[in-house]
């Protein structure tokens, strides 16, 4: 990881380099947001929200569980309802706030098997909270560079991580692609991160859920990030998925920033 992609402490170094006029603030300029149930699917259980400029969402219902699509439309509403502020300390208490939401409405739609992924990006002045459980992801599209911002939580993850390889895994019955953390889990949130990461003037961020990227190179995730507006790059990502098979539904929220001509306010 370079420097550009370190996650630092809202509270430390990003503190710091606001009161040393290292940073912004930038405004978001330009972002568009859209899904595609695909070509294979019955139902969308994909869902996706923008709360006034401020906090960007993209939620994935969970393939193979009861009511993905009342998950993720569960999750995008409460926050939408909720007018949050997202930091890096408020995260927990959002996520746990809408793993309850949608943990409730399972219940009253009789079923205790709601789940849904959730990615956010909260929007500040100087810099960006992206927030993440499950396999949707972030990435961050710099002078021609793909970064993936988050990590996914899956069983592929973990076993990397502790050391063991996939050959291995495989050897045993084991879903790679499972998810290990997800809203909606009656316990609670298992595992969630929440990260502070600078801007840049004509940052594009992208949130999507693994209908975009898990059907897409990133080659081809690189060539719409060029394209000329938000919108395009959205209309792009989607065209581009269902044209690989458009076997899963597909999401995709696309954020520009540029720097601020003024200096009104405080940062949030």
């Amino acid at each position: 990881m370079d420097e550009d992609t370190t996650p630092t402490e809202e509270d430390g170094v990003l503190q710091q380099m606001r009161l040393d006029g290292a940073l912004g603030p930038f405004r978001l300029a330009d972002w568009a947001g859209d899904t595609d149930i695909g070509t294979v699917r019955a139902e969308n259980e994909d869902d996706w929200c923008a709360i006034d400029g401020r906090l960007f969402a993209v939620a994935d219902g969970i393939g193979g569980r009861d009511g993905g699509a009342l998950a993720s439309a569960t999750a995008v509403a409460h926050l939408a309802a909720a007018d949050v502020v997202v930091t890096e300390t408020s995260a927990s208490g959002v996520l746990a706030s809408t793993n309850a939401a949608v943990v409730a409405a399972g219940r009253a739609a009789g079923t205790t098997r709601l789940g849904t992924t959730l990615v956010m990006v909260a929007v500040h002045r100087s810099h960006v909270v992206v927030v993440n459980v499950g396999d949707s992801r972030v990435y961050r599209y710099r002078s021609g560079r793909l970064e993936a911002l988050t990590r996914d939580h899956s069983v592929r993850n973990e076993l990397l991580a502790s050391g063991l390889s996939v050959d291995v895994a495989l050897e045993r019955p084991v879903r790679l692609d499972a998810l290990t953390s997800f809203i909606g889990r009656a316990s609670g949130v298992a595992d969630h991160d929440a990260m502070s990461f600078s801007l840049m003037a004509d940052d594009r961020l992208l949130l999507c859920t693994d209908g975009v990227h898990g059907q897409l190179t990133e080659a081809r995730m690189v060539e719409a990030l060029a394209a000329p507006t938000c919108g395009e790059v959205v209309a792009d990502l989607l065209r581009a998925a269902r044209g690989e098979g458009g076997r899963d539904n597909a999401t995709a929220v696309a954020l520009e920033f540029a720097r601020a001509t003024g200096h009104g306010g405080e940062d949030r």
